[in-house]
């Protein structure tokens, strides 16, 4: 009788959800199906299961939603659990396993249109980060994603729907003998940096600087031995928690000698990171000496 009641329900919000959204009812109504599926996931830090299945599948929503139900009717399927992770000195979780299947130049159409909806042109993103393809042991599905080499010999890996590491998690530095560097988060930071000054030759000291990638904010004290050896770092990080406690770290373990320049509160206070700053073009940078 329960599931009688049930399936008539849903069948009235179904009819509901098709005329109040135009015939769109698959991903609307499935949006809030979501949650009835799968409520032993609804972990805060997480997310709801569909975006989780989304991100590792590298699927749209719908598609999300049909492996879900999948893997609810089926007797030989469960839902992993999933832990918030540990952090501890540095180290960070160890991620799905994943197989690199190849690397190659950059040279997807969705890779290229996703850096530039992110306002990266394609000479850029090929110049500092390569296509790699991969797929994880649990699902063996091809998936591809671009990819920032790190000095571990691993790939931090981002596209449109996914965002982590093959091999070895560790920071980027890129040394071209200048007496000033720049630190970043993440290399989207970095490409943004050099989108804006390719994009601002009247200011030629934008391109006379080393690169500290960091990666992730976990791991800034190993970005130690590298800045110490510079006249000045400038730190580009995100203005928020982790970017100010990542500058935090790099202030205290610089030598004294060493001029440190916070760049994201003097040139997009108003901006979370260098990204968002460069597609907002009424954040002027004119006036800033580097």
């Amino acid at each position: 009788m329960q599931d009688k009641v049930m399936l008539s329900m849903e069948s009235r919000m179904r009819g509901d959800m098709q005329v109040r959204f135009g015939g769109r009812y698959e991903e609307t109504y499935c949006r809030k199906a979501a949650r009835r599926l799968v409520p032993s996931l609804r972990d805060g830090t997480y997310g709801r299961a569909v975006d989780l299945v989304m991100r590792v599948e590298n699927c749209s929503f719908p598609q999300a939603m049909k492996e879900l139900g999948r893997m609810r009717t089926s007797p030989q399927l469960s839902m992993p659990s999933i832990r918030k992770p540990e952090t501890v000195s540095g180290r960070l979780p160890a991620a799905a396993p994943m197989t690199v299947l190849k690397v190659i130049p950059v040279q997807n159409r969705h890779l290229l249109d996703y850096a530039a909806s992110r306002g990266i042109d394609g000479e850029i993103v090929r110049k500092y980060c390569v296509e790699v393809h991969y797929c994880f042991e649990r699902n063996p599905r091809e998936k591809y994603a671009l990819g920032f080499a790190n000095d571990h010999r691993g790939f931090e890996l981002r596209n449109s729907m996914f965002k982590g590491c093959a091999y070895a998690k560790d920071i980027t530095c890129i040394s071209e003998g200048n007496r000033s560097c720049a630190v970043f988060e993440g290399f989207f930071d970095l490409l943004s940096f050099k989108q804006y000054a390719r994009e601002h030759p009247e200011m030629p000291a934008l391109g006379k600087l080393d690169v500290c990638v960091l990666n992730s904010t976990a791991i800034v004290d190993r970005s130690k031995d590298f800045l110490s050896k510079y006249e000045r770092v400038h730190a580009f990080l995100d203005n928020d928690a982790p970017g100010r406690g990542a500058l935090g770290k790099i202030r205290s373990f610089l030598p004294e000698n060493v001029i440190l320049v916070n760049e994201s509160e003097r040139l997009y206070p108003r901006c979370n990171d260098f990204n968002e700053f460069l597609q907002k073009a009424g954040c002027p940078a004119a006036g800033h000496e580097i």
